[in-house]
């Protein structure tokens, strides 16, 4: 990216509309932008290597075949093609562009509509027959398209190498790795590739991870290529994953001179990545600037943004001296994040305003050693631009090495890449988890506190227990505290914090706990004492007040008699919620007893109930079907396939996928043929969700609610959806799923109430909630499902 000094031009343009233009053209002095907001100028996202030229003015690809007019907009298109997606999940795409047969100097700069800010994609001179390129990351419009303008007319040729999309599953590749600047390339010294020139027409291979830090598997690399050519014609180089098709793309370099330019590039399944060379001969350095993660891989995600971070000519700034070194604030100014958000690196225009002399510079976290690396090189009197990816210090700066004479330089901001942690909940002394089996009287202070915001308008949202949620705005500059008072009731509680990131996720935390004993709760069985059950009934306990624990294992007994004395005729093993008694093991018309131990071990107090054995008569002419009426197979998921493994009740349970990618977890069992008492909490669970069933006395309303257990939701990645409560009078349908469907977070405490219940009548009743999760690197759709059914009394 070579501009050769032109006699200066001037215009009467704000400074805001000058940009970086008026750096190269006009000699007046700019400020730096001050941080009042973030200017980002779309979402962020992960990196997706993608390669495909998508404009040339000269040959008509893009709609355009006549040069760029000086100083008006062309919108291009830029979703649907070079394997850019067009479904409306791209925030940014990294475009590799390159400038030529300009009569003069100016600047291209790139913008994803008429309503956002520019941000300048690089500098080009009118040197006749020479072409300057660059890397530039620019936020694409709601439209699929981006604008570009030219301050000359010039031939624009647009090469696409990627783009940054939202993922909300997780599954892409793409997340961001900054590394210290590593040079692993320079063919003057067979560093990393053969010890030789690379000739016209050649290509190197050259192997990135393994051997640099950049771990197996990763998908893409951005690195500074700097080509070193003593020959008086220039070239350029294009850069693919060793085995591809070589793409159109190239970055242009400059006769006789050394020129640096960054790349963001695809690396092939064994981690390499191949650098062609046209027109010239010439010695390469190549230096590392990170790396983008394999897929199921956590790393930082890319927003773009706009702004001026440094400018040395500025009024409080200096030229750079002679070898010096400035410490250079990037977190903080210019609409760039501060500190604490998240932010991990930032991608900067780099311009040398008239170089001192012949020389380079080098950047790098402030901080850190000094890499043996280079950023940009530049020769007397020169204006050059290169974008250089960074890692910030600990204090958000930058260094820079001037290693010329005096020189200016400007830095402008093109975005910057953030792994924003999540917000931290404390609650007094009590740790997420714990069972206090005192009732806390004046219940518990907890406090949220939150990062800094890492994207426009960020705000997180709070839930207490099946409270409403509750959002609120999140600082730009310091962490936002929240405090939160947990009442002294008996029961579960739960406290849940979600974020919506600058890719579109969700960034959720927890904690929760219980108030209360359960070992001394009031248990109910079913068969209840004295029921007739059908050949093969399912026992359930569950309890008044406060519930048992998800994580309770029941032990089930059954006796040929009834007292509940002697050895038992079978028992069931560990489980983790009811039990259905084999098949073929009642007698029908036989009286038989049955009782359940239920233990557990919560935050170092165990517990156990053993519920008083109930007494039941087999009788083959009931049936077990109950609660899931013919229509109800509407909402169910679809048939996972005949490999599929669901979750077996006689071992410790665990999320097995299908072939489907559906995960299959078994349902959460309510009443069976039950009388539903009023004025009474009857709480069912099991390790997968909790379900609850209250009804007030003369009232015709059953209040109900429908919690996913933690240990369901940790592997959740997107909202959970909820068909809404479905139940029936007898036979007759008494609410319809399409009206009530619910969307919120997976631990969201869905709740409502069943309405015109008469007294003696029998209701059943079936819900249904399904969200996106992760589990090891594979994703599907978890679900939960419950279905009961209970005789309406107004028996206390």
């Amino acid at each position: 990216m070579r501009t050769l000094l032109h006699a200066p031009r001037s215009r009467r343009r704000s400074i805001a509309a000058a940009a970086l233009g008026a750096l190269a053209l006009v000699g007046s002095l700019l400020v730096a932008t001050q941080a009042q907001a973030l200017n980002d100028t779309g979402t962020g996202g992960v990196f997706t290597p993608a390669t495909g030229r998508i404009l040339d003015t000269a040959k008509g690809t893009g709609g355009f075949s006549t040069p760029m007019e000086a100083g008006k907009y062309r919108t291009i298109q830029v979703t649907g093609l070079a394997g850019v997606p067009d479904d409306g999940t791209v925030g940014a795409v990294s475009l590799n562009a390159t400038v030529g047969t300009a009569p003069g100097n100016g600047t291209l700069f790139g913008r994803p509509d008429a309503d956002t800010s520019r941000t300048s994609m690089l500098i080009y001179n009118g040197n006749t027959g020479e072409y300057v390129s660059n890397t530039a990351a620019i936020a694409v419009g709601a439209d699929g398209t981006i604008q570009i303008m030219a301050e000359t007319s010039a031939r624009v040729i647009l090469d696409v190498q990627g783009y940054y999309t939202a993922n909300t599953d997780g599954t892409a590749a793409g997340g961001f790795v900054p590394v210290a600047g590593k040079r692993f390339v320079d063919t003057r010294s067979g560093l990393g590739a053969p010890k030789a020139t690379i000739a016209p027409g050649k290509s190197v291979d050259i192997q990135v991870t393994g051997v640099n830090g950049v771990p197996a598997g990763a998908s893409g690399a951005v690195v500074n290529l700097i080509a070193i050519n003593s020959t008086s014609s220039d070239g350029n180089l294009t850069p693919y994953a060793t085995g591809s098709t070589k793409p159109q793309n190239s970055l242009h370099y400059t006769p006789s001179a050394t020129t640096s330019i960054q790349a963001q590039v695809a690396l092939s399944a064994d981690g390499k990545m191949t650098i062609a060379n046209a027109s010239s001969t010439i010695n390469l350095v190549i230096d590392l600037q990170g790396y983008f993660t394999a897929v199921g891989k956590t790393g930082a995600v890319f927003t773009p943004g706009v702004g001026r971070a440094y400018d040395s000519r500025a009024t409080g700034n200096t030229i750079l001296a002679k070898n010096e070194t400035r410490s250079i604030q990037i977190a903080g100014t210019a609409g760039v994040p501060v500190m604490g958000s998240g932010i991990t690196a930032v991608v900067l225009t780099l311009v040398v305003a008239h170089g001192g002399s012949d020389g380079r510079a080098a950047v790098w976290a402030d901080g850190a050693a000094k890499p043996d690396t280079t950023s940009i090189n530049f020769q007397a009197d020169e204006i050059r631009t290169n974008t250089v990816t960074v890692p910030l210090g600990t204090n958000g700066k930058i260094s820079l090495n001037n290693v010329a004479d005096a020189t200016n330089y400007v830095i402008d901001v093109q975005g910057w890449y953030s792994a924003p942690a999540p917000a931290a909940i404390a609650c007094s002394s009590i740790t997420t988890g714990a069972w206090l089996k005192t009732v806390p009287s004046d219940g518990v202070d907890c406090s949220i506190t939150a990062r800094p915001a890492d994207h426009s308008n960020e705000t997180l949202s709070y839930i207490l227990d099946d409270g409403e949620p509750v959002t609120a705005a999140l600082s730009t500059t310091v962490s936002t505290k929240i405090a939160i008072h947990v009442p002294g009731v008996a029961g579960d509680h739960t406290l849940s914090v979600h974020q919506t990131q600058a890719d579109g996720s969700d960034e959720s935390t927890r904690w929760f706990a219980t108030f209360g004993d359960w070992t001394t709760a009031v248990s109910v069985a079913t068969p209840a004492n004295g029921d007739s059950a059908s050949m093969s009934p399912s026992l359930e306990v569950w309890t008044e007040g406060v519930p048992v624990p998800n994580a309770a294992v029941y032990n089930y007994s059954v006796w040929a008699n009834d007292s509940g004395s002697g050895t038992p005729l079978i028992t069931s093993g560990d489980q983790y919620g009811s039990w259905a008694i084999p098949d073929g093991t009642l007698v029908d018309g036989q009286t038989y007893s049955w009782s359940a131990t239920v233990s557990a071990d919560l935050a170092g107090q165990s517990g156990s109930l053993t519920t008083t054995p109930a007494v039941f008569v087999a009788d083959s002419s009931m049936s077990d079907e109950v609660g899931a009426p013919d229509d109800a197979s509407d909402y169910t998921p679809a048939d996972p396939g005949s490999d599929a493994t669901t979750v077996n009740h006689a071992s410790q349970p665990t999320i097995v996928l299908a072939s489907t990618r559906t995960m299959t977890p078994a349902s959460v069992q309510g009443p069976k043929n039950t009388v539903l008492k009023c004025n009474k909490t009857y709480n069912y669970s099991n390790f997968q969700a909790s379900f609850s069933l209250r009804r007030v006395c003369d009232s015709s309303v059953t209040a109900w609610g429908l919690k996913v257990s933690a240990l369901f939701c940790a592997g959740a990645t997107s909202n959970a959806t909820e068909i809404g409560m479905q139940w029936w009078d007898h036979n007759t349908r008494m609410s319809y799923g399409g009206g009530g469907k619910h969307i919120e977070w997976c631990d969201y405490h869905f709740h409502g109430s069943m309405s015109h219940m008469v007294a003696a009548h029998y209701v059943s009743y079936y819900d249904f909630v399904s969200w996106r999760a992760r589990k090891g690197f594979t994703t599907g759709t978890a679900w939960v499902d419950t279905n009961g059914g209970f005789k309406v009394s107004n028996q206390k």
